[in-house]
């Protein structure tokens, strides 16, 4: 037996070798379906969801060693047990799957997995199997698979193929995935125990097979060679480290708001706050929940109560300097803003949320600049993004106006605005300049998808119009 597993594990290596050098066209296939995929994916832009997902991500890729991509992590609004990865890197996970980790190894596990399939090339392997596929097949091909609602509203959502990997793909993710998580220092079980989780959902409730076993199938015998690969490979659990960072308590109050019931969330929170109403970091989760569905009144008092206690630190300035800022209190919101920053100099959505203070309070200048040095830190910003191309409008600067009004409609999915936007801006450049090359660049990329879409659009039109023709006929 043991001869056997250690065969499978060196038939494994043999079979992956080192990792292959991704294409160009594999390159831009991932980043034009991101482009793509932002008008279909409601992305979280919470800073404490996305710097929980992307720390763990990073520590992850950090193992990798030299790659032909950089791997980007986001989160997707979304109550489904779900992730995935597509080509160039990039890596989606659902807040419904947030919600639902016991602890930072379980997470680890399934976004090695996820890596280990973009590692891997899966995506572009299982394409040439078939006639090859643009980006909004793809897109719709994943949408499919991890939404059919969200597949049915996509474009090229006609597309029937459909995101399942092979048997032989997830052996070679669970492989990859189990030793990345150990090399970074994560339990490689907890992978295992995610698993049996989802199986465990599937034979309490069988007509409602979790999203992720859709386009991952699951098995028991699959679990159970996840369990005879860290045997083979003598994978450890990593000593004296706990399982959860303090964070993560926090991204799960937040993702499972984002989920709703709203009411329901809320009241479960508030009767723990108030069973031990000394408690900071019960005041702070509430505070966070309040902050999450828009009751900001409630996030202010719950979050001021949190500081009163003390306790937490500096978790507590970044989301209440926000809620007053939102508030229009901007004195209150630079105050607690500043201590942050004064500790964290670069932190992208703090510098937004202090130049939003900044502008509340009448100082455009002061804004702006927050603005822009919010925009160098983090360019996916979309709010700094759009908030510094309107201050720049006003100022008579068209040209950085429009631009950046642009990145903002890109970054949110409007991809018809963004090309206009781009195209204003385009001849008010001087010919040579950095910034020109970048606006004709992203007009070259534009164009093509934008019409894609729009022929997709007057397609599905005729097809309405069919279908009710006929209808009418009958």
């Amino acid at each position: 037996m043991r001869r056997g597993r250690a065969l499978l594990a060196a038939a494994l290596v043999l079979a992956l070798g080192g990792p292959a050098h991704a294409s160009p066209d594999e390159r831009e296939l991932g980043r034009t379906f991101l482009l793509e995929a932002r008008a279909e994916l409601p992305l979280v832009a919470d800073p404490a969801v996305r710097e929980y997902v992307e720390g763990i991500g990073n520590r992850l890729v950090k193992v990798l060693g030299p790659q032909p991509f950089d791997y980007r992590f986001f989160v997707v609004q979304d109550p489904s047990l779900n992730a995935f990865s597509v080509p160039g890197g990039f890596v989606f996970v659902f807040t419904g799957l947030l919600a639902r980790v016991k602890n930072d190894d379980e997470l680890a596990g399934v976004l090695g997995h996820e890596i280990g399939h973009a590692h891997a090339h899966h995506i572009v392997r299982m394409e040439t199997q078939t006639m090859g596929w643009s980006a909004a097949q793809l897109l719709g091909m994943v949408l499919s698979a991890v939404n059919p609602v969200l597949g049915a509203g996509a474009v090229a959502a006609a597309q029937t193929a459909q995101l399942k990997y092979s048997r032989d793909f997830e052996q070679e993710a669970d492989y990859l995935g189990l030793r990345f998580t150990s090399e970074a220092g994560y339990d490689p079980h907890a992978l295992g125990s995610f698993f049996k989780t989802l199986l465990a959902d599937q034979q309490v409730n069988p007509t409602s097979v979790p999203a992720y076993m859709l386009s991952h199938p699951l098995t028991e015998e699959r679990v159970a060679k996840v369990d005879t690969i860290i045997g083979a490979e003598k994978l450890k659990t990593p000593p004296g480290r706990p399982a959860a960072s303090p964070a993560l308590a926090e991204v799960r109050a937040v993702t499972r708001a984002i989920a709703g019931p709203v009411d329901t969330v809320v009241d479960e929170y508030k009767r723990q706050a108030e069973q031990k109403p000394d408690d900071a970091g019960r005041q702070f989760l509430l505070g966070r929940i309040y902050q999450t569905v828009g009751q900001l009144g409630a996030a202010r008092a719950a979050l001021e109560q949190a500081q009163k206690l003390g306790g937490l630190g500096e978790r507590v300035d970044r989301p209440l300097g926000t809620v007053y800022a939102d508030l229009k209190m901007p004195e209150q919101a630079e105050a607690a803003l500043g201590r942050y920053l004064g500790r964290h100099p670069d932190d992208g959505y703090a510098l937004l949320q202090m130049g939003k203070a900044q502008a509340a309070a009448g100082d455009d200048d002061g804004a702006l600049k927050e603005l822009e040095r919010a925009i160098i830190v983090d360019p996916d910003l979309e709010e700094a993004q759009r908030l510094a191309g309107l201050a720049l409008g006003r100022r008579g600067n068209e040209a950085d106006g429009f631009y950046h009004l642009a990145l903002a409609s890109r970054l949110r999915g409007d991809l018809v605005q963004s090309l206009s936007q781009f195209e204003r801006a385009a001849p008010l450049f001087a010919t040579g300049t950095p910034r020109k090359q970048e606006v004709e660049q992203a007009i070259a990329e534009l164009r093509p998808i934008v019409a894609e879409m729009e022929r997709e659009r007057e397609a599905q039109r005729r097809r309405g119009r069919s279908g009710l023709d006929a209808r009418r006929g009958r």
